[in-house]
Parts: structure tokens; C-alpha cells; sequence
């Protein structure tokens, strides 16, 4: 799992360099379906979900289920935002940690793989905020804690940015620019493995000396990242990096989690001291904690993350 999402965030970086707008497609059915497989047997491994939306948007369809939480109270619910590649099967270990304490709405972003649907291009960070607060209208949500993992960090930091009268809090799990960039290392090393034309065995080393250990094949994670990456066209550009001037005019609580051994981002105790431009925010760095953060340590993070909620619910 840990080795599988850290490459799903290499392979799309490199897969994407430096496309710019458009509209995310399937290349066919065959590979959605082999996509959807493995979504699916994913799901079932979630705790239930009570409701499902496909939600009209200005820039598409957007796929947003619902997760209960306790029948108790009306605290304000979660907004999960998932990693490139990953949707909502992602959340599979700290879901059951933040549904404990209230409600929980998880999303497939738009111009990625999963079961949203993009028809406009998403053209500017604005749009990308104004999808999810459409979402958010579509469904009856007014107001949300928001989290996101890599970067649904960034699009969880942007929506926080752009739609602030939306958001209670931001949390961030190892978030990609947002506090820090991209290890510039990492994009050559990931390469090789994104190049189909290469030969498999050289494709399979890259993949083994990215992610630290041997790949799965029968992992349904694995199958699902792979069926994502080859069978996905997507429109993502990569975003820019927050500006210390946007971090010091933040508008909103942020909370940051970041991996003390990430594979994916630049020095987190350097990012970690950007945090203290924020208005309202902290970071904590996580010692021997991979990019795959939420996956490793569910429940110390979520008790973080919900902790921090507890304290700006108003």
C-alpha cells in the first residue's frame, strides 16, 4: 500500500509533465472496467456508505459518497480529498477513525481516474475550488473540515484559499506544494517506469528502486493504481507552490501532518517552519513516517486531524 501510492503520485507527475488544460477521458472501456473492478473490491473493504451522489458541475459530473458517522449531535462533517489515482478507496484505514466522530463525504476529483466525469477543462485554481464548492451546494453541505492527502492536499488548500465562508479547517497529510515542492530527484527516477515502451524488466526495477521494495501484482490497490494510470488520460496540470504571501493571508484554520521520511516532497522540517506564516496553523513533522502517512499511522494522525476540528467547529 505504502510503496503503491507513492508511485501512483511519481507515475502521474511524469505522465502529465507539462500538459496543460484539457479534458481527462478513459482510453477505453475495457480499461475502465478493469479500473472499476478493482474500485469496487476496494469499497467493499470501507465501512458502509448511507448515500451516493453524481453531482452536476459546471466542469462535470462529480462521484461523492457519504459515509454516516455516529447518530449523535450535528457536528460540522469531513470533506475527504483523495491523492492523484487513488479516489476514494484511498481513505480505506483512516476512514473508520474520523466516521467514529462524525460525518464523512469522500469525492472523486474531477479530470482524474475514478467514477467522476469531466466535460469542461478546469482551467485556473479558482475552478478547481469552484467544482468542489458546487459539489458541496449539490448535496446540501454548507460548510465542511476538509482533508487531503498529497495532492488533495493542495486541492484541499486551495479550496480553503478561494472559498473560505465553505471550509471550518483544513488538514493536510504530506500535502505536495503546498509547504513544499516536489524532490526534483524523484521525477527522473520515476521515468523509466512510465515509458511503456520500455521493457518490462527495466520498467519493473524503477518501480522497485522509487517505492523501496518489490510490487504486488495481486494487491488490489496495485491493480487499481495501474488500471488508473495506464487507462486514464488525465487533465491535470501540476500546481504552483503557495507563495509565502498566500500563507500569511490564509484565510482559514490549517492543520499540517507531514511524513518525516517522504519519498515524494522536499525537507518536511523546512516545511514545516512555513507553517508559521499562517494566521491559524500548525505542522507536525511525523518521524519515519512515508508519503503514505494516513495509511501508516491512522489512527494517531486522525486523532490529530480530529482534534485540531474539535477546536474550530464554530
Amino acid at each position: 500500500m505504502v510503496t503503491v501510492l507513492v508511485l501512483s503520485v511519481l507515475l502521474n507527475v511524469v505522465l502529465l509533465w507539462p500538459r496543460g488544460p484539457q479534458i481527462g477521458r478513459w482510453r477505453s472501456r475495457s480499461s475502465r472496467d478493469a479500473y472499476v473492478a478493482a474500485y469496487e473490491k476496494l469499497m467493499a473493504e470501507l465501512p458502509p456508505v448511507d448515500r451516493t451522489w453524481d453531482v452536476p458541475t459546471d466542469w462535470g459530473m462529480v462521484h461523492i459518497v457519504r459515509f454516516p458517522g455516529p447518530r449523535t449531535g450535528d457536528p460540522t462533517p469531513i470533506l475527504l480529498l483523495p491523492g492523484w489515482g487513488s479516489g476514494i478507496p484511498m481513505w480505506r484505514e483512516l476512514l473508520p477513525v474520523l466516521a467514529a466522530d462524525r460525518p464523512v463525504y469522500a469525492l472523486d476529483a474531477l479530470g482524474d481516474a475514478g467514477l467522476s466525469h469531466q466535460s469542461v477543462p478546469i482551467v485556473s485554481s479558482q475552478d478547481q475550488a469552484r467544482w468542489i464548492s458546487q459539489t458541496l451546494d449539490g448535496i446540501g453541505v454548507s460548510r465542511a473540515h476538509v482533508v487531503g492527502h498529497s495532492f488533495g492536499g493542495w486541492l484541499a488548500a486551495n479550496l480553503g484559499y478561494h472559498e473560505p465562508g465553505r471550509v471550518a479547517s483544513v488538514t493536510l497529510l504530506d500535502p505536495a506544494q503546498v509547504l513544499s515542492g516536489l524532490r526534483p530527484e524523484v521525477l527522473f527516477e520515476a521515468l523509466p517506469a512510465a515509458l511503456p515502451f520500455l521493457p518490462q524488466s527495466w520498467r519493473d526495477a524503477a518501480l522497485e528502486r522509487i517505492g523501496g521494495g518489490p510490487i504486488d501484482p495481486d494487491d488490489t490497490m496495485v491493480q487499481l493504481i495501474d488500471a488508473g494510470t495506464k487507462g486514464y488520460s488525465s487533465a491535470r496540470s501540476l500546481p504552483e507552490l503557495f507563495s509565502d504571501e498566500q500563507l500569511r493571508g490564509y484565510p482559514v484554520p490549517l492543520h499540517v501532518s507531514l511524513a518525516g521520511d517522504s519519498a515524494v516532497l522536499t525537507d518536511p522540517v523546512v516545511a514545516a517552519a512555513r507553517a508559521d506564516l499562517l494566521p491559524v496553523g500548525e505542522a507536525t513533522v511525523w518521524p519515519g513516517a512515508s508519503h503514505s502517512l494516513p495509511m501508516e499511522q491512522p489512527d494517531e494522525v486522525g486523532a490529530a486531524a480530529l482534534d485540531f476540528m474539535r477546536r474550530h467547529d464554530g
